[in-house]
């Protein structure tokens, strides 16, 4: 039975079903995908352990056939090899041929499909905006943890969609039908098929001690386990609108500029890759911004009335997600307490970098200082007083130096989501440090998507510097090139000069 196949259709489906087949897997079953054909639809499904994705596909069938396995890489590469828009598929006696090239077959089969029961299921309707909620809500899950992987998730429920990570934290209020709350895993696959626009369905029901879902999505079907534990009560962390005592907001033009300023800045982990929101007095309608290796910018923006010298650190990749949802205004009540970004989708919420006070220190000085100066004789008094003048002098010229910053979090439980900080409430104290301390080191793990951000951002960069350099060696071999062609022209004029000269004078 040949069946025609659309090949562009089924080479952008392979991308997203080739995100769960586990290449180097014992099971050979899981290196492969699944082809079915079944009431003129075609159905190619691939899945690791836990997770099992599925993309339909209409075709015209002369005949249902049961589930086939072959090796997915071999199937991908004739997809792909394919030269014509569309490509003939045969299924002839449990075997599988592409263009008239069999495919190697797997012996076994996957588990069988995990079915849904007739009840005792919750059934919720998805927007059309559903995939692009859950790619911005992506890069704030917390995917390198292992106390509560529930954090590793992003929670549906009534409230919309929502992620965090412990320092920032977004939810997109979808409008949604449903009782009670399921966190699915990190949608890998799912983001990879791009069906950007498309409305769903989500299917959970209750398995024994596991709750398990399946999220239709155009023409794909996910299914997985959902994550055990409680999800965070995250409107806890949501401070009151009338807290946010101070906003500054700019325009979509100005925004793009600054998204454009913030991804130039080279990665400074040493430094919590810091950015200094600030008002400089002699432009106060530019917002004024300045990296932590002393990149600055600025932008025109709108104040409140009572912002005056006000000033806070944060992440960079926070205002860059921050951006990247649509927020146009940031509000917040002083620099120590949680940004929150309006005007997108949703409520972005972060925790700005803030600084420790090490007063237990200072006072502990101050005292040793008081009593090694009443011990000393009164002549040497006199120089110590001279010297510690000079001292304070020098004092009060490091004192201008920024503090350290240390990045705060947002602390999730169970029972009480804490956002205060013993720092944000107490009194805050300058202390003296050198001007190669600017901000405080941070050992935490990075972020594997700002890294592979990072990587591609300094290729896109080589691959420029690489660009330049050949079009200059380029324009260089034409300059050579027109330079040996004239004296070529030289060299044939005079040669042709020297000739009319012996034949005139009848040289031999």
């Amino acid at each position: 039975m040949q069946i025609p196949v659309n090949k562009n259709s089924l080479a952008s489906a392979l991308t997203a079903l080739g995100k769960l087949v586990s290449r180097t897997s014992l099971i050979k079953a899981y290196q492969g995908i699944e082809i079915e054909g079944k009431a003129n639809m075609l159905y190619f499904r691939t899945r690791n352990v836990i997770e099992q994705i599925e993309f339909r596909l209409f075709a015209d069938l002369e005949d249902d056939f049961p589930a086939i396995l072959v090796e997915f890489e071999q199937f991908r590469q004739m997809v792909r090899s394919c030269k014509n828009k569309t490509l003939k598929l045969e299924i002839d006696c449990g075997e599988v041929f592409i263009d008239d090239v069999k495919l190697a077959p797997i012996k076994g089969h996957f588990p069988l499909k995990e079915q849904i029961p007739d009840q005792d299921i919750t059934v919720t309707e998805l927007p059309a905006d559903t995939l692009s909620a859950l790619s911005l809500l992506a890069p704030i899950t917390d995917k390198g943890t292992d106390v509560r992987k529930v954090l590793g998730g992003i929670n549906i429920s009534e409230d919309g969609f929502t992620a965090t990570n412990g320092k920032e934290l977004s939810n997109i209020p979808l409008k949604l039908e449903t009782t009670g709350s399921v966190t699915i895993p990190f949608p890998l696959a799912l983001l990879a098929t791009k069906t950007f626009g498309d409305s769903g369905r989500l299917s959970t029901w209750q398995k024994d001690e596991d709750t398990h879902f399946e999220l239709t999505l155009g023409a794909w079907t996910w299914q997985a386990k959902a994550l055990k534990g409680n999800y965070p009560n995250w409107k806890r962390v949501v401070p009151e609108r009338t807290e946010a005592t101070h906003y500054v907001s700019f325009q979509e033009d100005r925004a793009e500029r600054l998204q454009r300023y913030l991804k130039s800045i080279p990665d400074d982990k040493e430094h919590n890759n810091a950015v200094k929101l600030s008002r400089l007095p002699e432009v106060p309608d530019n917002l004024h911004l300045e990296s932590s290796n002393g990149m600055l910018f600025s932008i025109l923006a709108e104040f409140d009335p009572n912002w005056n010298d006000l000033s806070f650190c944060v992440r960079k990749e926070f205002l860059l997600r921050l951006l990247d949802a649509g927020h146009r205004k940031i509000e917040l009540n002083d620099a120590f307490g949680p940004i929150v970004g309006t005007g997108g989708s949703g409520q972005y919420i972060a925790m700005p970098i803030i600084t420790k006070k090490p007063q237990a220190q200072n006072e502990q000085n101050s005292e040793q200082t008081a009593s090694a100066q009443a011990d000393v004789k009164p002549e040497v008094q006199t120089e110590q007083n001279e010297t510690q003048s000079s001292t304070e002098n020098s004092k009060s010229v490091t004192e201008q130096i920024p503090p350290q910053p240390q990045e705060n979090k947002i602390t999730v439980t169970n029972t009480n989501l804490n956002k205060e900080n013993s720092t944000m409430n107490e009194p805050t104290t300058i202390r003296t440090v050198s001007a190669m301390q600017t901000f405080t080191p941070n050992n935490e793990p990075a972020n594997p998507l700002d890294e592979l951000t990072s990587k591609i951002e300094g290729m896109k960069n080589a691959l420029k510097d690489m660009i330049e350099e050949v079009t200059a060696m380029s324009r260089k071999i034409r300059e050579v090139s027109i330079a040996q062609r004239q004296k070529d022209r030289e060299y044939n004029q005079t040669k042709r000069a020297l000739d009319r000269v012996r034949v005139a004078t009848g040289a031999a």
